[in-house]
């Protein structure tokens, strides 16, 4: 099971400290996450970024690194140049990045676009079957979007047929997943909870499977009903390092390829977090 790390932090130098930790420590992978406007739960240097720009900054910090783009708002952007942005990573990056989509969970984010929020997934499933067919080469003609034949996108990726295309979402991005055979990535759920989806999605002849996981070291697994703001106040695995081991091995034996952890909202907690899989985390993983 791959491991990647979201560094976040409170500055530009914030970044670098938590991803230049997070490589030393032995992680596998960068990722980020998309979102158009500002809000408190991502400020600026905590995910406000344009993710491809910042993914490429941090391959070439860091070109030994994977990176992953956790999960692309479709019907916001425009697809070719989702393509084109996309297949220039896996380039710069020898095949190792790996584009997740989603039809968005804002509704404010649309409204400020001038779509429709209910329309989404119409233009979700046309930007899918788009992408596919230009990382492939092929022509496309949609309901939203067209790729002329004879005209190619450049630069063509360096993985064949394009880099790893996952999708994220709900029940019905699932299902999509699972009709097209592309992969599909989670948002955090515990172990327990999620083990039913997982023995779902293999019996059903799913792929890879991954989860965007919201995690920090704490001295105690906090109670139920914890929601003092910040990361806390979100659905989140948070406690000692033993127990963040044992739930991210719990995950990879449920079948799942790839976890990517969100690691704290401050460069402290992020730090601390880090350090914890450096120390103790991954050693108790056998890595």
């Amino acid at each position: 099971m791959r491991i990647g790390v979201s560094p976040w932090g409170s500055s530009r130098e914030g970044i670098i400290a938590v991803a230049d930790a997070a490589a030393q420590a032995g992680v596998d992978e960068f990722w980020l996450g998309d979102g158009l406007l500002q809000v408190p739960d991502f400020p600026q240097w905590s995910g406000g970024m344009e993710p491809f720009v910042e993914l490429a900054w941090l391959a070439g910090r860091h070109p030994e690194m994977g990176i992953g783009l956790g999960a692309a708002v479709l019907p916001l952007r425009d697809v070719l140049y989702v393509v084109k942005q996309a297949a220039s990573l896996d380039q710069l990056t020898a095949g190792r990045f790996t584009l997740v989509v989603t039809p968005g969970i804002w509704e404010r984010e649309f409204a400020f676009r001038g779509l429709d929020f209910k329309q989404r997934g119409r233009h979700y499933d046309d930007a899918i079957a788009a992408i596919r067919a230009a990382f492939a080469g092929e022509p496309y003609e949609g309901e939203f979007v067209t790729l002329p034949a004879g005209a190619q996108l450049s630069p063509p990726p360096h993985s064949p047929g394009g880099p790893k295309l996952w999708l994220a979402g709900g029940r019905r991005t699932i299902e999509r997943a699972l009709a097209a055979k592309l992969g599909f990535q989670a948002k955090t759920t515990q172990p327990a909870a999620f083990a039913p989806v997982a023995k779902e999605w293999f019996e059903r002849g799913g792929g890879e499977l991954g989860m965007r996981i919201a995690l920090e070291v704490a001295d105690r697994i906090p109670e139920a009903d914890t929601s003092a703001g910040g990361i806390s106040a979100l659905s989140a695995l948070i406690g000692p390092p033993s127990y963040l081991a044992e739930q991210l091995d719990a995950y990879r034996n449920l079948g799942l390829s790839d976890v990517s952890v969100m690691p704290g909202r401050n460069d402290e907690q992020s730090l601390r977090t880090i350090e914890a899989f450096a120390t103790e985390i991954l050693p108790s993983l056998g890595r």
